[in-house]
C-alpha cells in the first residue's frame, strides 16, 4: 500500500556567514511520522541560532508527545571554515571532498523518547566540501566515487540522483 504522506523533512537556514542544515526522520510510516517530523522541523526552524546541545533538548521536549524522530543537524561558520555536527538515531552522514576527514559520533536513540544526549562534533570545513545526509530511504553500502557525473551538480541533482541510483524500493 503507498502511503501519501511520509515522515522525511529537513531544514535549511542561512544567516550571516551561517548556515543551518538538518535532516529528520519521524518513527514509523504515514501521518504520525509526518506529524513527529515536522514538530521537530517546526522547533528547528525557530531555534536554528541555538547551540545544537539546545535544539536537541527543545526538539525532543516538543516531541514527547509524538512516535518522536531520528534526527542530524550540521552548521556551518564560513568565515572561520568550520563545520559542527550532531546527530542521534540512524540518520547517514557522509563527508567528500573536504580538506579534513569528518569523523562523526554515532548517538542510538530516539529525539522525544529516550534519546541519549548528542555528541557535536566540530570539524575545518571548505567550500569545495560535500555533504550528504540521508536516512534509510537509501542504501548504506555507496561511495560519492560511484556517481562521478553528479560532482558538479546542483543538490537537487545530487538528491535525484543519489535516490534513482540507491535508493530502496
Amino acid at each position: 500500500m503507498m502511503q501519501g504522506v511520509n515522515g522525511d523533512a529537513f531544514v535549511i537556514k542561512q544567516w550571516g556567514h551561517s548556515a543551518l542544515v538538518g535532516l529528520i526522520d519521524g518513527l514509523g510510516h504515514g501521518q504520525w511520522a509526518q506529524r513527529a517530523a515536522n514538530t521537530a522541523r517546526r522547533y528547528i526552524e525557530t531555534h536554528y541560532d541555538q547551540p545544537q546541545e539546545e535544539i536537541f533538548r527543545g526538539t525532543g521536549r516538543a516531541c514527547r508527545p509524538t512516535r518522536g524522530v531520528v534526527m542530524a543537524v550540521a552548521r556551518f561558520d564560513w568565515a572561520e571554515e568550520k563545520l559542527t555536527f550532531a546527530s542521534v538515531g540512524n540518520i547517514e552522514a557522509r563527508f567528500f571532498n573536504n580538506f579534513e576527514p569528518v569523523k562523526t559520533i554515532i548517538r542510538r536513540g530516539i529525539v522525544g523518547l529516550n534519546a541519549p544526549k548528542p555528541v557535536v562534533t566540530e570539524h575545518i570545513w571548505k567550500p569545495f566540501g560535500i555533504m550528504v545526509l540521508h536516512s534509510d530511504g537509501l542504501k548504506t553500502h555507496w561511495r560519492w566515487d560511484d556517481f562521478p557525473k553528479l560532482a558538479n551538480e546542483s543538490a537537487t541533482a545530487v538528491a535525484q540522483g543519489l535516490f534513482t541510483g540507491i535508493g530502496k524500493r
